[in-house]
This record gives C-alpha cells, structure tokens and sequence, in this order.
C-alpha cells in the first residue's frame, strides 16, 4: 500500500479519545504483554481481547456445511505423497472448529489478549491460551493422524517445538497461559528464543513507551486493537543505527548489509531519514465489531506538508460517498483534481531538480524528478479539467447465462466535459450520431442500441461532467446526479461490493454449467453483506476506511 500522514499528535483529539486509550491500556493483562515487546519494535499488533468471538463464530456457521458436504471427499484423497495424511489431519480439525461450540477446541482464547510484533525484523507471536491443555492435545492428535512429529529443543531446562534451516529457525511453545511462536536467524537462536519466551526481559518495553497511547489517542482504536509499521526505526536498522537489537538481527539476516554502513556517508543518512519522515508509519486498527461485521482503519501518516498537499487534491464526483457501498452490488470510483495533481507533481519535481539528492544511493530519483518536468505537452488539453469518475452497478437479473436486467450508471466529473466529449469524437467518430450537450437535459437512447441493455439515459453538464445510466429510472438518475451537490470529505478512491448479492445471480449460472458440488459454497458468500472501503485524505495522512457487514 501506498504510504500514510503524519500523525497529527494528542491535541486534536477528544477527551474520550484519551480515556478510551487509558483504560485498554491500564488493563493488568494488557500490560503484562507489553512489557514483552521491545519499545523499538518495527511493527506491532495488539489485540486487547473481548468480541470477536461472535464474528467469528457466524462465518464458521456459515462455513460449516460446506466443510461437511466435502468431509467425505476428504477422507477419500488419496495419500500419495508424504504430505497427505498430514493435510488431511489438519482439515479434519478445521471441520470440527467450525462445528457449534468448535473454537474452544483448540485451546486458544479467542476472547484473549494477542501480539505479533517485531524483534527486529523477525516476527514473534503471542496469544492467552484458554485451555493449554486442549491445544496439547490438538497437537498430538495432528501429529498422530498425520505421521509426523515436531522436533523438540531445548533452552537452558526449557523445551519448545522447533524448526528451520542454517540460515532461519523457528520456536513455538506454551509459556505461562500463553501460546507462543517465533523466529529467529540461525545465528542468533538462543539470544532472541531467550526474549521471546520470557527468559530475559527487553532493556525498554513498549509498556514503558507513550508510542501506542499516542496512536490509539490519534486514531480513537482503543475499543479493539491497534497495529503499526514504524518506518523510521526500519530506516534506522537499515543505516546500522538505531537500536541494538534491530541492527543486529537484520545484519545476522543479511550479513553483507554490514560491509555497506562504514562507507555509509552523513548526507546519505540523513537524506535516507527525510525520506522515512514523508511516511513516518503505517497505522491499523478495528473501530468497531460485532456479529453484525466490523469497521477498520488503515492509515498512512504522512508529514503535515504533504498531507495538506493531499487533502487539496481531493475533488467531488457526483453520488460518489460512503453511502454507496450500502447501495451498490459493486461500485468503483475516485475523486481527484487532475489538474491540481499535475501541478503539484511538477511542482515537486522542480524541487528536486532545484536541490537534488546528494547520496548516489538516490541518485534516481533525481532522474525520475527530471522526467517529470521534461515534457508537458503531450498531456491533452481536456485532462488538467478531469475529476474522477465512478461506476455504480445497483442490480443485476441473470436469466441463463445473460443479464436480463442492469440497473448501473458511470459518472465522468470534469469542468469540461465537452472537450472530453470533442476529443473522444476525433478517435470513435461513431459516437457523433448521438445528440450531445452540456446543459444539463438528459437524453434516451432506444432500446436495442446496445444488446442486453435497455434504458439507456445519458447527460453532460458543464462544470459538473457527464453521466450514463442504464435500466429502470435512468433518466432521473442522470438528472440527479447532474444536479448533486458537492460531497462533503469527498473520498480520494472507493470500492464496495455485496457478495451475497453477486453471489445469488451467479448460482443459478453455475447450476446450468452441471457444478452443483459448488453450491455448497453460496452458503458461505450468503452470510456476507456490504463491504468495502473508502480512501481519504486527512490531516492525519492518507486513511482508508474499511467494513463488512454480515447478515
């Protein structure tokens, strides 16, 4: 993903914010995991535990019946290779979590506190077990069923299930009410095995770190989880600097990486980190969740320079809101001023022409700023007035193989859309049989025009931009959306879909083309409701929102 703003800091954020944070983060359990994960972790996810248990629990519902219609097609794979028996033993335990009251069977405490985060750059994993035991016991009866058995190592009077090559090894173990999983490189195994079993404690944890109280304060992601990427602590391993821990193990991963720092030069560290500090950290959360679906968070903080950048690029397209991915069987749009965008982008690259990079290592980016600023007339004339665009399908009806009914229409936001429409003439001279104006009177085609649509509706207004619409009640969708006001926060992309809905249109298809060991699958798609995100350009950064709605 592209990368995200500057977080703008405790100031700007509600006392209920602050509170929020404070009281996940008071939590005993929650601080006693902390206190487990280096403060200068790269990356880091942390689950405070509670309600996700009956999301959960109406996927595997849905998912359960298809696991049983293809139980038999699974007891009877053959075991050709050394692998089979194993597969199967996995799949077997899969059908009975997905069973009523199945998530209990592995042990692990889906109500539980959790972490994946970072010893360097090697992932490490935490989560409460429920009932150690009947994790033991899943283990065993995978090992038996599927005829293998895990290695067991020993550190210091400890034992753990271990795995990997020369190069990379790997640790799972259960600790104090905790499963535990890991990895190290092969060079430094017992120093970092040591930290992440509890043998030794990291010099500074992130309980002693005001680092996720910022963020969760920032982003209002409390309630649930929260999870981060910090670039400038990645940046810093990579120049050799920074904290011990993460230097070290990235120079065990990639030995050579030590031959590069000593002729690392001043000026290429430092633009190295101006580069970090664009982008500082990718930050993601769950706002909310419930059996009724979940709404995320995704960001990219960016500098607050280049945030405002972002959020005045932002453009309005006609009906293009949040509201849509509730509407829509599938929807695809953006807001952006082209014109603006082109601007800036040369703007930036005259910048860096200006004051270029100094550190060979950037040298091509100076080269691409170059590019950049070459040649501008090659972009026509009607571009710089573009505003992005949509397309919205509201309902579709199969019969057979071919739609008997759509109901869509595709918004172009532009300032102009009759040079659009000039400029489109000169390569698809057929189109100039269709009467165009830019006033805003909406125009119908005959049906028949295009096979299998009917309906078709279209209209251009200047300043606005065109839209087509096909199926019932084109014309007045047309006449709205020319007629829309401007979005509030417009969103810089969207992307929404309903699975179940595509999903029934497709399944009477499927059943025509004799799969009917698919239909099992529908059942799994039906529990699936409105979903999607959208993009936005804040004083944060570059956040995208994100939901499922479950029926």
């Amino acid at each position: 993903m592209a990368t995200v703003l500057a977080v703008a800091g405790v100031a700007g954020c509600s006392k209920s914010n602050e509170q929020v944070a404070a009281a996940a983060l008071a939590d005993p359990g929650v601080q006693a995991l902390l206190s487990k994960i280096p403060a200068d972790t790269p990356y880091a996810f942390i689950s405070f535990g509670g309600s996700a248990r009956p999301m959960i629990e109406k996927i595997y519902k849905s998912m359960s019946p298809v696991m049983e219609r293809i139980g038999p097609m699974i007891d009877q794979m053959p075991l050709d290779n050394e692998w089979g028996p194993l597969a199967k033993a996995i799949l077997a335990e899969l059908r009975a979590v997905m069973k009523e009251g199945g998530l209990d069977r592995t042990g692990i405490d889906i109500d539980g506190r959790a972490a994946l985060y970072g010893i360097g750059v090697m992932p490490a994993v935490r989560w409460t077990l429920k009932d150690p035991q009947a994790l033991r016991d899943l283990l065993a009866r995978v090992q038996s069923a599927g005829n293998v058995t895990i290695p067991v190592c020993k550190l210091g009077d400890a034992e753990y299930w271990c795995g990997g090559n020369s190069e990379v090894k790997v640790a799972a173990a259960i600790v104090s009410g905790e499963l535990i999983l890991g990895a190290a490189p092969a060079s430094m195994a017992d120093k970092v095995f040591e930290l992440l079993f509890g043998k030794t404690a990291p010099e500074r944890s992130l309980a002693d770190s005001p680092k996720l109280r910022d963020l969760l304060t920032s982003w209002n992601l409390g309630k649930h989880n929260v999870g981060y990427v910090d670039m400038r602590v990645i940046v810093e391993a990579f120049l050799g600097e920074g904290d011990p821990l993460n230097k070290d193990v990235l120079a065990a991963l990639v030995p050579k990486l030590t031959e590069q720092w000593p002729t690392l030069t001043q000026v290429c560290k430092d633009e190295a980190r101006s580069l970090a500090g664009i982008a500082p950290m990718l930050v993601f959360g769950t706002e909310a969740m419930s059996a009724e679906g979940f709404e995320a968070v995704f960001g990219v903080e960016l500098r607050s320079d280049v945030a405002q950048d972002l959020k005045s690029l932002r453009a309005s397209v006609p009906g293009l809101s949040k509201e849509v991915r509730d509407e829509a069987i599938f929807a695809l749009g953006g807001g952006l001023d082209f014109g603006k965008a082109i601007e800036w982008a040369l703007r930036k690259s005259a910048e860096v022409t200006k004051s270029p990079y100094q550190c060979p290592e950037l040298a091509e980016l100076n080269q691409f700023a170059a590019k950049i600023g070459q040649d501008t007339s090659s972009i026509p004339s009607w571009v710089p007035g573009l505003r992005g665009g949509s397309l919205v399908l509201t309902d579709i009806k199969m019969s057979g193989f071919l739609p008997s009914s759509i109901t869509a229409h595709a918004v172009l936001a532009t300032t102009d859309p009759r040079a659009v429409y000039e400029a489109i003439k000169a390569d698809t001279p057929a189109i100039a049989a269709y009467e165009f104006s830019d006033d805003g009177a909406v125009k119908t085609l005959p049906d028949g025009t295009v096979p299998f649509v009917n309906g078709i509706a279209y209209g251009a207004k200047a300043g606005t931009g065109a839209v087509v619409a096909i199926g019932p009640g084109s014309e007045a969708t047309v006449s709205k959306l020319l007629a829309a006001p401007e979005v509030k926060d417009a969103p810089l992309g969207l992307f929404a879909y309903d699975m179940a809905r595509i999903m029934s249109q497709l399944e009477p298809v499927l059943g025509m083309a004799n799969q009917p060991e698919l239909a099992g699958l529908f059942d799994i798609y039906k529990v699936f409701g409105p979903s999607g995100y959208e993009m936005y350009a804040e004083d944060r950064g570059l956040v995208f929102k994100a939901g499922m709605t479950l029926r």
